[in-house]
């Protein structure tokens, strides 16, 4: 319930009333108040009236301590997201994370805008894409087919075919020359209604079609969350390299999802053996030798690579939630990085980093602060048996800096601060069109940008109220398992395509006494499965782990699959 804010002129009122109650009860008559009296009243009512108003900040400050203390996201601004198309690339041009792109909005102020991944655009394009369903393939509208392509007059009509019981799109791309897709991206223009279409996508397999035009485990991908709500596909096989040798993580905080987070997929690093190339999959010919008649043959004679993404049989009509799919896009946020180096003496200890503190931008979340001798600063809850390491809160949109120490004891004299920082809402107004250069040297100088979306998502800060309700959400489940009900209900949600689960307790003897263990049985169909057996597998050791992670101590767990019968 909000606080109720009374004004200096209510709260002296209040206590003018109550003074002459008072004196009533002493039988004490007063029908002026002393003039000195008045002035405290007032005095005394002013002072009320201010810590009124700081009502709201202080619960706020109360908030965000209690949220950093169980290390739960923090209350921040949120940038606003756009996608970018790039063209003029006929090799392969790799563009780098947080590359600057310009905009400008139609009330003349000008917005930055950082790409929130690293991707590879070149002269690949999707030459063409089909939606299966319902035993059923047509050819999805949204797909730029080249002329060639158009001027054999597909038909629209559903051709029918019996591809099994799942919906699936089938892309065909048309790589570089002597390239194959190794970052690249793809991005789904998904109509307003296609929810469904969007969450599933956030969690289906795709698949390259192999040179046979087999779909099969070497082909399989699956996608992951990355930077800003981005989807990046792994293998499920992992090439030997990969395997050898894990990617480097980086560390740099990730933005939160943004607005158009679940459309945009980055493929992974290809290794040659796995840039497989196919004229047409297996079971495709008739249906395209119907959709595009005698020309089929020549169109579709050419190797090519070719994608399919497999989702749920309840899935909504994919042909009309889907309205494009485009090649060389990404998402990119109204993000900069604030870089400043404080002086102590000069700047003091407590420094503005957003509107809230009198900066003339929002925060969205510290990057580092690093101090003299290139050691970095801690959060304030975070544990640390250095003595000497320096601290940081953020309080009241500033940071407030507990400077590290020397050996000797004395305190160091500057720290290097990097934020990410976000116009908030303000950069909403970017609209279609309005993101007009990228900042590349090199062979991207002749690349061209085009935003087909506005930018949107763009937040000052997050609401006491939304704030309060993801802090009680988390501080109640902070995800434990605790009884047979949450074991099941975590299960049930880790995959969609486990189709029942059974939990049975037992008791064992381990180690000379005895210990309780869950047994987790989950039922699989083999139609949701291209490599059914090697797929399960995988399935089962990562609900192992999950489950592992999150479950009591001292009780054994187990996790095995079934088939469910057809």
């Amino acid at each position: 319930m909000p606080y109720q804010r009374a004004t200096a002129i209510e709260i002296d009122s209040k206590m003018r009333e109550d003074f002459r109650k008072r004196l009533k009860e002493y039988g004490v008559s007063a029908e002026t108040t002393d003039p000195v009296l008045a002035v405290l009243f007032r005095t005394f009512a002013q002072q009320l009236e201010n810590l009124y108003s700081d009502t709201g900040r202080i619960r706020l400050a109360l908030l965000d301590e209690l949220i950093a203390g169980l290390g739960i996201e923090p209350r921040k601004a949120r940038p606003a997201q756009a996608v970018v198309r790039i063209h003029g690339a006929s090799a392969p041009v790799p563009i780098d994370a947080g590359v600057v792109l310009r905009s400008q909005s139609p009330t003349g102020e000008r917005f930055n805008f950082s790409t929130d991944a690293p991707v590879t655009v070149s002269g690949a394009q999707i030459v063409f894409g089909a939606a299966y369903e319902k035993n059923q393939l047509r050819v999805l509208p949204g797909v730029e087919m080249p002329e060639n392509f158009l001027a054999a007059r597909p038909a629209l009509d559903p051709v029918k075919v019996n591809l099994g019981p799942n919906p699936a799109l089938f892309l065909a791309v048309q790589p570089a020359p002597k390239e194959h897709l190794s970052g690249h991206s793809v991005y789904f223009d998904l109509t307003p209604d296609a929810r469904p279409v969007q969450d599933a996508l956030a969690s289906e397999t795709w698949c390259f079609a192999g040179p046979q035009g087999e779909f099969s485990a070497p082909g399989i991908l699956r996608p992951r969350p990355a930077n800003a709500g981005l989807r990046r596909l792994e293998w499920l096989i992992r090439p030997g390299a990969a395997a050898a040798g894990e990617e480097l993580q980086d560390k740099t905080p990730l933005l939160p999802p943004g607005f158009y987070a679940g459309r945009v997929f980055l493929l992974p690093p290809i290794p040659p053996e796995r840039q497989f190339l196919c004229a047409v999959p297996r079971g495709l010919e008739p249906p395209l030798g119907r959709i595009f008649g005698r020309e089929a043959q020549h169109l579709f004679s050419q190797p090519r690579a070719w994608l399919k993404i497999t989702f749920p049989r309840d899935i909504p009509p994919l042909h009309t939630a889907i309205g494009g799919i485009f090649l060389h896009a990404i998402t990119a946020s109204n993000v900069e990085c604030f870089n400043q180096t404080i002086v102590f003496e000069k700047h003091g200890t407590a420094i503005p980093i957003s509107r809230e503190g009198g900066t003339d931008w929002q925060l969205v979340s510290p990057l580092s602060l690093i101090g003299e001798n290139d050691t970095p600063y801690l959060d304030e809850m975070a544990p640390s048996t250095d003595p000497h390491v320096g601290r940081f809160a953020i309080r009241n949109g500033r940071i407030e800096i507990t400077p590290a120490r020397w050996p000797d004891g004395r305190p160091q004299s500057q720290v290097n601060v990097r934020v990410w920082i976000s116009a908030g809402e303000a950069a909403n107004q970017v609209g279609p069109g309005q993101i007009t250069s990228i900042e590349l040297k090199g062979a991207g100088a002749s690349l061209r940008v085009l935003n087909p979306t506005s930018a949107a998502g763009g937040a000052s800060s997050e609401s006491f109220a939304t704030a309060q309700e993801r802090f009680s959400a988390a501080l109640l489940s902070r995800d434990r398992i605790v009884t047979r009900a949450d074991l099941l209900a975590v299960v049930r949600a880790f995959d969609r395509r486990i189709r029942d689960a059974r939990i049975a307790s037992a008791v064992e003897r381990v180690g000379g006494a005895l210990r309780r263990v869950e047994r987790v049985t989950v039922s699989l169909d083999r139609e949701d499965f291209t490599d059914p057996e090697l797929e399960a597998a995988y399935l089962r050791d990562e609900l192992q782990s999950l489950l592992a992670s999150r479950f009591l101590h001292d009780i054994g767990l187990s996790v095995r699959t079934e088939w469910v019968e057809p």
